[in-house]
């Protein structure tokens, strides 16, 4: 379009010329000149645009041969440029369009001099152009970085508390004054997300202003660090988003720290009153002593963060040193994830079960394992949250489904008829497109209803929505038998409990386990009766003990696992392990 835009203009600029430019010069120039008014309409700073107006005259004196002044412009222009990117700490585009411009500044000399085509210098206004636009996009995107900046600081001064900087200054402003023992908390509200998404942001706001008010009426201890905040003093601190913070002594009270966040965390279970509406939210707490880290503010912060992450469960958090250990394997691992075949790297194991009474093999469970090379052998426990990090689940949960399958086919030619089950370890079974895997799997090798089980954790169930259900029933009807895993880890509805649609239960083993509750016998047993009146059977899971096993069948359960009755195998262990078995029940 340049080129276009200075074929036309070229015939007006040879009028004004005394003929000593040619055609091709004209255009490139009046190319030159169109890109200093485009630069001079898109530049945002009033600074750039004079400069590109004085690139546009320099052309056009240049034209029309009014070499003395053209000259006199570009030392202006060249001046200021270099000015511009030395003095307000421009990044390097800047710096490079004041070379470019230095530069041009030698071949305009050369041309008029010792008569250099005119069109190096023209060519040499190109860099300044791309690079003037760089600088400006870049000038730019630093104003939205602080605009942003401002927005996120914004809610802090709404809320009407200190930030994590002024936190942080009196923090090391105490430790001065007074280096004895302190503790860094840091509460962590949940529910209030939820409350932004279904409700809208306005009551989100409004109830992290109430909560945050809560919170301060708790802290009214000479002990808690105080925090200035413009004309007052405040001993609580914003740090952004859900997450507040204070520091307090434990000179005189040692376990001042957890009085108030157990008096927090109470405060926060009490309903809000918001817009006529009653909304009820939770908090979690994590706190790191002071002497940790160096005592380094921003790496304790860091601390108290790494505490509730891994922590998931937990109201209160506490810090303890493995958790670094802890996460700097997890990172290690991953980066080994990254580079892993999945078929090389993972082995499988199995697990028999046996039915009760009669003592038969009700299934063979595959158990997940992964030889590593410095840690030894790991179960699936250890490393799934490292796999879904590292975006293999689907991938891996595939890789054990195939193996079930091929397993259960070589089974069958050996005439030994025992169903395979595969524990999905997250939500990869309700995922679009796993329905036609598991179709292909089945038909490619040839296994009937019931040789496939699929099971998934109990803590997915009640966040299963209509397409979820959906999904299980048409597992269900492709042959498949869905179960839950470790049902009674999470809490369950008495309506979701009357309503479950799968095939069996896998009680969870904290259920079996010394010492039990009071009544826990006679709620097992109701449960089972339950359950065996829909038509679901329940599998005790996780049996280690003697007692362990004679609760199991005294409780009646349909099967009972566990490594006291068989511990996993590999495939060749369990091929000779399963002979053996047929060998000793048909004698």
């Amino acid at each position: 379009m340049l080129i276009l835009i200075s074929t036309w203009l070229a015939p007006t600029f040879s009028n004004v010329s005394v003929g000593m430019i040619s055609i091709l010069e004209a255009m490139l120039l009046g190319a030159v000149c169109c890109a200093g008014i485009m630069l001079t309409i898109a530049a945002r700073e009033t600074l750039i645009k004079g400069l590109h107006a004085a690139l546009c005259a320099i052309t056009l004196l240049l034209l029309s041969l009014n070499v003395p002044l053209a000259m006199y412009l570009l030392a202006i222009v060249f001046a200021v440029y270099f000015i511009y990117s030395l003095s307000f700490s421009s990044p390097w585009p800047a710096r490079l369009i004041a070379i470019c411009t230095c530069i041009y500044a030698v071949l305009l000399s050369g041309y008029l001099l010792s008569q250099w085509p005119i069109m190096l210098s023209a060519t040499a206004l190109l860099p300044i152009y791309f690079g003037l636009m760089y600088a400006i996009n870049d000038d730019y995107n630093i104003e939205l970085s602080h605009e942003d900046e401002h927005e996120q600081g914004k809610l802090g001064n709404d809320l009407g508390l200190p930030d994590r900087a002024s936190l942080r200054q009196a923090y090391e402003n105490q430790r001065k004054l007074d280096p004895g023992a302190a503790m860094l908390v840091v509460i962590f509200l949940e529910g209030v997300e939820q409350i932004n998404r279904q409700l809208g942001r306005e009551f989100g706001d409004t109830l992290l202003s109430e909560s945050a008010n809560r919170i301060k009426q708790q802290l009214h201890s000479n002990d808690i660090f105080p925090i200035p905040h413009g004309n007052s003093v405040s001993r609580l601190a914003h740090l952004g988003g859900l997450h507040f913070a204070f520091v307090c002594r434990l000179v005189r009270y040692e376990h001042l720290h957890e009085q108030l966040i157990d008096d927090i965390l109470q405060s926060t279970l009490q309903p809000f009153y918001v817009g006529n509406c009653t909304l009820e939210i939770s908090a979690r707490a994590s706190y790191v002593h002071c002497d940790e880290e160096l005592g380094q503010f921003d790496s304790l912060i860091s601390c108290a963060y790494l505490a509730l992450d891994k922590m998931p469960g937990h109201a209160i958090c506490a810090y303890q040193q493995n958790m670094q250990i802890s996460q700097v394997d997890q990172q290690m691992r991953l980066r080994e994830l990254a580079d892993i075949v999945i078929n090389e790297a993972f082995e499988i194991y199995f697990q028999p079960a046996f039915t009760h009474p009669s003592g038969d093999i009700a299934y063979l469970e595959l158990l997940l394992r992964w030889p590593h090379p410095k840690l030894g052998l790991l179960s699936a426990e250890q490393f799934i949250d490292d796999i879904r990090l590292a975006g293999l689940a689907t991938p891996v949960a595939h890789f054990v489904i195939e193996r079930a399958a091929e397993i259960a086919m070589a089974l069958k030619m050996e005439d030994i008829q025992v169903p395979l089950s595969v524990n999905i370890f997250g939500p990869e079974m309700f995922k679009d497109g796993f329905l036609d895997f598991m179709e292909h799997v089945l038909l490619e090798h040839y296994l009937q209803a019931g040789e496939i089980h699929l099971e998934y954790p109990s803590y997915l169930h009640e966040h299963l929505d209509n397409k979820s259900q959906s999904r299980i029933e048409e597992l269900r009807q492709l042959g498949v038998d869905v179960g839950i895993d470790r049902f009674g880890e999470h809490p369950i509805t008495l309506s979701t409990l009357a309503n479950l649609h799968v095939d069996y239960l896998k009680l969870s083993p904290i259920l079996t386990q010394p010492p039990k509750p009071q009544g826990i016998e006679k709620v097992l047993s109701d449960l089972i009766a339950m359950q065996r009146l829909r038509g679901i059977k329940v599998i005790c899971k996780g049996v280690e003990s003697e007692q362990q096993l004679v609760l199991a069948q005294k409780l009646n359960c349909d099967a009972i696992q566990g490594h006291h009755l068989a511990s996993p195998m590999n495939t060749k262990n369990m091929m000779s392990w399963l002979h053996k078995w047929h060998l000793q029940r048909n004698d």
